[in-house]
């Protein structure tokens, strides 16, 4: 199934009735849009990604700020080890 659609000034979509119908999409519904060098895919979500809250066994409270500064530190790292 192949549809257009025009990007708005905000970058925005609207999927075509028919895809919308095929992928039975409700509104409120995460749909994952995947970038592969050549296209995008969209596909729903299978589950709410509230659902996925306590999926990993963490202990105690987590600094995502502390944890996002140490992954941009290493993905620096192995970026000049590969330049």
């Amino acid at each position: 199934m192949a549809g257009y659609v025009k990007i708005s000034s905000k970058g925005q979509i609207t999927l075509p009735a028919a895809i919308r119908k095929h992928l039975k999409t409700e509104p409120g519904m995460y749909l994952s849009v995947v970038e592969d060098g050549e296209g995008i895919y969209i596909a729903p979500v299978k589950e709410e990604l509230s659902n996925l809250r306590g999926a990993v066994a963490v202990d105690g409270l987590q600094d995502f700020n502390k944890i996002r500064h140490q992954t941009m530190e290493e993905l620096a790292i192995e970026k000049a080890k590969s330049d």
